[in-house]
C-alpha cells in the first residue's frame, strides 16, 4: 500500500512550480511582443515610404536605444546591490530577512520606503544617462 503523501507537492514546491510556469509565460509573452513590435517598426517605415516617397522615417538603428536603456537599467540595479553590500555590511543579513523586516513597518512607511527607493533609482539612471550621453 502506497502513501499519497509522496505524490502531493509541498507548498514550497507548488509555489516554485507556479513561479517557474509564470516566468516561462512572461518570457514567451515578451518574446512574441518583441518580435511583433520589431516587425511592425520595420514595416511601418516601408509603408510610409510607399505612401510618401519623401517621408523621413527612423533608421532601424534607433532600436539600439531600447537595448541600451535595458542594459543601463540592469547595470544600475546590479551596481546598487553591489555597493550596498560593499559599503553597508549588515545589508547582506538584512536582505536575507527583508520580507519580515518590511512587514513590520506600517503601510505608510512601506509606501514611503518603496517610492523613495524607486525615485532614487530613477534619479540615478537619469544621471547616468546624462553622463553617458
Amino acid at each position: 500500500m502506497t502513501s499519497l503523501s509522496n505524490n502531493i507537492p509541498t507548498s514550497s514546491q507548488g509555489r516554485s512550480d507556479r513561479i517557474t510556469q509564470f516566468m516561462e509565460n512572461v518570457k514567451h509573452y515578451l518574446l512574441i511582443n518583441l518580435i511583433l513590435i520589431t516587425l511592425l517598426f520595420t514595416l511601418t517605415g516601408k509603408f510610409l515610404q510607399f505612401l510618401d516617397p519623401v517621408a523621413g522615417i527612423l533608421d532601424i538603428g534607433i532600436l539600439t536605444v531600447a537595448l541600451f536603456g535595458l542594459l543601463v537599467g540592469i547595470a544600475a540595479v546590479l551596481c546598487s546591490l553591489w555597493l550596498q553590500e560593499l559599503l553597508w555590511q549588515p545589508f547582506k543579513a538584512f536582505r536575507k530577512n527583508i520580507q519580515s523586516h518590511f512587514n513590520r513597518l506600517s503601510s505608510w512607511q512601506q509606501c514611503i520606503l518603496y517610492f523613495s527607493v524607486f525615485f532614487f533609482m530613477l534619479y540615478a539612471v537619469v544621471k547616468v544617462m546624462g553622463i553617458v550621453l
